[in-house]
């Protein structure tokens, strides 16, 4: 499932183990999807809700990250 959020989203998935076909926990992976599509992070846990908690974390912290980036950006060239 893939969840959007303006410029970025966060997708779950299950995590299937290659050497025993069973699923084994959950991955959350973090996306800039503009200009083009550009992972960011991931990471995985036991249960799908906190795949999915830890997804919206992340995804937060990237877009703050990047709101004081260009912030800091435009103050120098003030």
């Amino acid at each position: 499932m893939r969840f959007y959020e303006g410029n970025h989203a966060y997708e779950v998935e299950r995590v299937l183990d290659p050497a025993t076909q069973v699923y084994s926990g959950w991955r959350y992976k973090i996306y800039r999807i503009r200009p083009t599509q550009e992972l960011l992070r991931s990471g995985e846990t036991a249960t799908q809700p906190e795949a999915e908690k830890a997804g919206r974390k992340a995804l937060a912290q990237v877009v703050r990250a990047e709101r004081n980036e260009k912030s800091k950006g435009s103050n120098r060239a003030a």
